[in-house]
């Protein structure tokens, strides 16, 4: 190797969300001068972690990032190019290598044009889909655009869970799967017991299109069974407003927004079930057939049986109740949401079982030696 390797991440930590979260753990290994980051600048207000990569970092994009209508990414992604490779000259040595970090489509083209423009090898780590996770006409075009490029041309093509990685094998385009990495030190010790009183079902993460539908099914049941467990969620501050707009923000108990992973984590904790919400609805279902849903790292450390709502043809809903470590509602409905919440309660070997499951998870997932391989891919020393 010789120079950095330039990591090109629309969302980066201190985000709060999947990519940020999936990066951290992967970077916070990596030697801090071994690493340039190039990220999205934010608008004011935005929710942020507490997790801070020790690595030299540019923000760009000011512009684009006031305007979220993704033509008009499309069409300033001339000046998102040249935004990179100003910031790129005041790196005092040559790159060796370029990551780019997909589910951002202007991103992801603006950081194939830069390895070509630099005559870097192009590295890419896919967190959703390319094509599938593209919603309109002109998007599926340039996203279209840029898979050819990146399969035909990217020295190595990374997807975060195997069933995307055989999902593209299956259209003879080659991946290797690096999954999400975990923190294992952050695991908590917890003494299973029955719910006490009524039951808390914790919700973490970002609220949006594909996750909010089954939310409001969530409190559909809530109602149906007459009140008879909370709901609480902690999320971005910007969820907010998606929240009232779906109609169910005074539905629910509780709404934190916390500003550190290890608040999130106590507050997880504190629950008695832990739901994920995948949306039996969305313009991305191709996409959703895939992907893996990164809360469920945290639910996995906070040691609390699971719960997964959704179709059993999403590869991560049946991969879930298959190793064990969540308890799965795959039909639509109040009946076997309710059904779910009260066995999860009541049943305390189930209860002992799914959290065994999840201590499984954490040893397969370990985010050191994921790190390291990858690592080793671009040519990084473990040692700076």
């Amino acid at each position: 190797m010789t120079g950095p390797v330039v990591v090109i991440c629309a969302r980066a930590p201190p985000q709060i969300g999947g990519t940020g979260t999936v990066m951290y753990e992967l970077l916070r290994h990596f030697p801090k001068e071994s690493v340039v980051l190039i990220s999205r600048a934010q608008r004011k207000g935005i929710s942020k972690d507490d997790r801070v990569l020790n690595v030299r970092t540019f923000e760009i994009g000011k512009v684009s990032s006031f305007v979220y209508v993704a033509v008009y990414r499309l069409v300033l992604l001339p000046l998102l190019v040249l935004e990179m490779a100003r910031s790129l000259k005041r790196v005092p040595t040559k790159p060796g290598s370029v990551l780019v970090v997909h589910p951002d489509l202007d991103f992801l083209l603006a950081g194939i044009f830069v390895s070509k423009l630099m005559s870097l090898p192009l590295f890419v780590y896919l967190h959703d889909c390319i094509v599938e996770n593209a919603t309109r006409a002109f998007e599926k075009t340039a996203a279209s655009i840029a898979q050819r490029f990146v399969f035909g041309h990217a020295k190595k093509v990374y997807a975060m869970s195997v069933p995307m990685e055989r999902y593209y094998r299956d259209q003879n385009l080659k991946t290797e799967a690096l999954p999400h990495g975990v923190d294992a030190s952050l695991i908590r010790q917890v003494e299973q017991r029955r719910c006490q009183g009524k039951p808390k079902v914790g919700i973490a993460g970002v609220v949006y299109e594909t996750n909010g539908s089954a939310i409001k099914d969530l409190v559909e049941a809530k109602k149906a069974s007459g009140d008879s467990f909370q709901i609480c969620l902690a999320t971005s501050r910007q969820s907010l407003s998606f929240l009232r707009r779906l109609g169910i923000a005074d539905a629910l108990d509780e709404v934190h927004t916390f500003p550190s992973h290890s608040a999130t984590l106590d507050f997880l904790f504190s629950c008695d079930i832990l739901f994920v919400p995948m949306s039996f609805e969305s313009p991305v279902y191709k996409d959703l057939l895939t992907i893996f849903p990164t809360k469920v790292t945290d639910y996995w450390l906070a040691q609390r049986p699971i719960l997964v709502y959704g179709p059993k043809e999403y590869a991560f809903v049946s991969l879930a109740e298959r190793d064990g470590y969540a308890k799965v509602v795959s039909s639509r409905g109040s009946e076997g949401l309710v059904r779910a919440v009260e066995e999860s309660c009541g049943d305390i070997a189930q209860r002992v079982a799914l959290v065994r499951g999840s201590r499984k998870m954490i040893e397969q997932h370990d985010g050191t030696v994921l790190a390291h391989r990858l690592m080793a891919d671009l040519g990084i020393p473990e040692e700076a």
